[in-house]
């Protein structure tokens, strides 16, 4: 298999992609589905390491193209103890073409998982924030082998996932931490998440649908105000923050309790927070949407989440 686009890649992407992938944990380059486009005809993906834990992978997906294209990274839900990047594949058929079709480079990328409740804390939220800026370093390190042209990254997160990416562009520290300069996100898309500010969710989760997820929230955010706000993305507002788009999801926004009012709240509350400190912030509350729809469904044609993220993407290349 010839390497992609015109540039040569670096030994490790040529090794996994000549050998079936065997420089991958054994994983063959496989096609993700059909994409409109001649730009985005047979488009292949490789599982490449980023990282020394096992768990710090990604799927480096690309159509054929001779030219660098942006970069977009996707970061798995599940309740920061469980999910996997292999989802965006295998339980969302459009997720990915539909990026691919748009021009995009996309990596789909594994972090660690944070400690179950009932152990001893050792990954935490916060190490999660950090393999996603590791990734972002990686990436950006390979960027001309890889074909990945030099203009930032979009970086989306589904579920706690979205949290994890909100966190990122919002706490300055992880990109430094990686000597990437602020700007190297260019936008997050956090899709139904009310975790931008813990001590908050924590109030719309008592006595809702989610409140059984209390000792969890504590256990993994700490059971002090300060510690639930230093995994807070609300917590960083004052230096530069990545525009914003925040999804909820789910029936009766009005309803105290429900899935749909603790999304709702904890997104127009952030959005809120991030337009007063002079942030780019842009909602949606998709009333017909569930948790899980939102991520099958994305992609498709006629999708209202779909058609929101592209709104806002074009709003990125505007003053």
């Amino acid at each position: 298999m010839r390497p992609w686009g015109r540039h040569a890649l670096c030994a490790s992407v040529v090794a996994a992609l000549s050998l079936g992938g065997a420089a991958a944990h054994g994983r063959a380059p496989a096609p993700v589905g059909s994409s409109a486009g001649a730009d985005s005809q047979a488009p292949q993906w490789v599982e490449l390491a980023y990282g020394d834990d096992p768990r710090q992978r990604l799927d480096l997906y690309r159509a054929r193209s001779t030219a660098p294209r942006p970069l977009v990274v996707l970061v798995h839900g599940g309740s920061w103890v469980s999910g996997d990047k292999k989802n965006f594949r295998a339980q969302a058929p459009r997720f990915v073409p539909w990026w691919l079709d748009r021009g995009y480079v996309v990596a789909a990328v594994n972090v660690r998982l944070a400690t179950p409740i009932g152990q001893p804390r050792r990954v935490g939220p916060l190490d999660q924030a950090r393999d996603v800026a590791a990734a972002l370093a990686w990436l950006e390190a390979r960027a001309g082998e890889l074909g990945i042209a030099d203009q930032g990254a979009i970086v989306v997160g589904y579920s706690s996932g979205a949290h994890t990416v909100a966190l990122v562009g919002a706490d300055p520290r992880y990109l430094e931490e990686v000597a990437l300069k602020a700007g190297h996100v260019r936008a997050t898309i956090s899709l139904d998440v009310h975790s931008y500010d813990i001590p908050f969710a924590l109030e719309l989760m008592s006595g809702s649908v989610v409140q059984r997820n209390t000792p969890l929230i504590r256990h993994l955010f700490g059971s002090t105000e300060a510690a639930q706000r230093a995994a807070s993305p609300a917590a960083y507002l004052d230096t530069r923050v990545a525009p914003a788009m925040l999804v909820s999801v789910g029936r009766d926004p009005g309803t105290p309790g429900t899935h749909g009012y603790i999304t709702s709240a904890a997104t127009r509350r952030y959005a809120g927070l991030l337009t007063e400190h002079g942030h780019r912030a842009s909602t949606l509350h998709a009333v017909g949407e569930s948790h899980t729809s939102l991520a099958v469904g994305f992609g498709e044609a006629d999708d209202e989440v779909t058609a929101a993220v592209a709104s806002f993407l074009d709003t990125l290349t505007r003053p």
